[in-house]
């Protein structure tokens, strides 16, 4: 793992999101200081409508990416500058394509958006700027992977981050003058044009040969199974919309569009938290995952590296579960202002469940997102998309919004499962009983920590003494807890020698940046 580059990608990827995360919450209460929270419940049940849509995407970008991987290792322009350019004509089509659906699909708005305060024109407005905005997101996006691929990804995350921040500020500032929704959605639409002409022009300056016109024959895409791939993909991509997208639409038209928005707040804490503290740490992870897995490594060798990450992942899996389960409803309230939008402790708890497994089995997708062959978990990710739907909708009805976060929970178990059958079983030849085992043994231990710490925390008051109380209490059981369980384990020991490699490469960077900067 080239660990230079893995950490400059993830420092630069932890900072970025923490100032984006800041300007996210500070959007989103000053938005609701000048308009109702209603239309940022319109925002959500729409994105969900277009994460549907995106299953004209068929998964291109994943497939490019993991044949990219190959190519980079070797530095074969020539295949590279050929799957970029067929990579953008893919999109071309695609965003038409989207465009089209998105049309289609407008006539099913009177039915998501549950008790509306808007009139029905006031909506499709909405829904038409939103689609302008996905749409747009398809044209020269596709430049973004080649930085991905290349381990380079800080790049993309610098120019995201300056266009937010400006855009953002603008919002804001013509959302007091005006308290206009509509200028809101507009400048928004802005953000993802100015973002890809940017990392445009930078990618023709860092990749030349990207400009030129390659011909790409049907033999081209036939000897490396891209139809097969897209095929099996697509099972992928239509179960992954249905899983990942109908919640929203679910709980807007049986609970109602401000139910929709409520939940949008936990989200929002949800992935902005594990953007900052996991996701944007581990996501460079997978570039050098990929370029690993296509070199001349060892199976034993990549095992024991594998095995190492599932330790971290395992490790730190537990503090976001109990941290969403102690700080979600003190975190909303703050927030917010007012106990008037938080949901009940049922569904943070549920919540917080959710969050455990995702986060225990990051590293098992960072490895299988590599690897292609999407026929292999097809299947499993089918089953849970009907499994979301059909428990989401059939316990709404009676449990509410908990309702639907059960059936997300559950849902979640046959992906899991899928991804590592693929990457234990079938990839590393490791027995994959061991595995599920080990860890079901270790979700056991987090479920009586969690009962432990909630029983700890509940009666806190929710002030600055209480958040400190809470905040020592999270900081010093799971440590506890998992330092007893790994202390003699030798992938964790791997692990602690490799934080003190990349402790030191931190260090001498920071040193080397005061240098330059005293230079100067």
């Amino acid at each position: 793992m080239n660990s230079k580059k893995t950490i400059k990608n993830s420092i630069i990827s932890v900072v970025a999101q923490v100032l984006s995360m800041i300007l996210q919450f500070v959007n989103r209460r000053i938005f609701v200081m000048f308009l109702d929270i209603e239309y940022l419940g319109y925002q959500s049940v729409f994105g969900n409508v277009f994460s549907f849509l995106s299953v004209a995407e068929l998964g291109i970008g994943e497939i490019i990416s993991f044949h990219l991987f190959r190519e980079i290792v070797t530095d074969n322009k020539q295949e590279i500058g050929k799957l970029m350019y067929l990579y953008k004509w893919i999109y071309r089509i695609i965003a038409a394509v989207v465009a089209m659906l998105g049309l289609m699909a407008c006539i099913f708005v009177p039915y998501i958006v549950k008790d509306a305060s808007k009139s029905i024109g006031y909506l499709y407005v909405v829904y038409f700027l939103q689609l302008a905005s996905t749409v747009a997101g398809y044209f020269l996006s596709y430049r973004r992977t080649i930085y991905a691929v290349d381990q380079k990804e800080y790049k993309t995350i610098e120019i995201e981050l300056f266009t937010k921040i400006i855009v953002q500020t603008l919002q804001l500032t013509l959302l007091a003058v005006f308290r206009n929704y509509l200028i809101y959605l507009v400048l928004q639409l802005g953000t993802t044009i100015i973002a890809n002409l940017i990392i445009l022009c930078k990618t023709n300056k860092e990749y030349p040969y990207l400009r030129e016109k390659y011909t790409v024959s049907w033999e081209d895409i036939k000897s490396r199974r891209m139809i097969s791939d897209v095929g099996n993909y697509l099972v992928h991509s239509i179960s992954s919309a249905i899983y990942c997208g109908s919640d929203n639409i679910i709980i807007s038209s049986i609970c109602g569009i401000r139910t929709v928005a409520l939940y949008g707040n936990y989200q929002i804490l949800h992935s902005s938290v594990l953007n900052v503290l996991y996701y944007r740490l581990l996501n460079p992870v997978r570039a050098a995952i990929g370029n690993i897995i296509y070199s001349d490594r060892s199976k034993d060798e990549l095992w024991r590296q594998f095995e190492m990450l599932d330790v971290f992942s395992s490790f730190f899996a537990s503090y976001i579960g109990l941290g969403f389960l102690i700080f979600l409803q003190p975190a909303v309230q703050l927030w917010m202002g007012s106990t008037d939008y938080l949901l009940s402790d049922s569904f943070v708890i549920l919540y917080s469940l959710t969050s455990y497994i995702n986060a225990s089995g990051e590293i098992v997708y960072k490895y299988r997102s590599v690897f292609g062959d999407y026929r292999q978990d097809r299947n499993c990710m089918l089953l849970s998309a009907v499994m979301n739907v059909v428990i989401s909708v059939v316990l709404a009805h009676k449990l509410g919004v908990t309702g639907v976060q059960i059936g997300t929970l559950l849902a979640f178990l046959p992906i899991t499962y899928g991804r590592v059958r693929f990457v234990v079983e079938n990839y590393f030849d490791k027995p994959l009983k061991r595995y599920v085992i080990k860890h079901m043994l270790l979700f056991g231990i987090v479920l009586v920590e969690s009962l432990f710490v909630y029983w700890l925390t509940v009666g806190i008051p929710i002030n600055a003494v209480g958040i400190l109380m809470r905040v020592l209490i999270w900081a010093a059981i799971p440590m506890a807890v998992n330092v007893l369980i790994y202390f003699q384990n030798p992938h964790f020991k791997d692990l602690c020698n490799y934080f003190k490699i990349l402790f030191k490469i931190v260090i001498k960077t920071v040193q080397r940046h005061i240098v330059k900067t005293s230079e100067v």
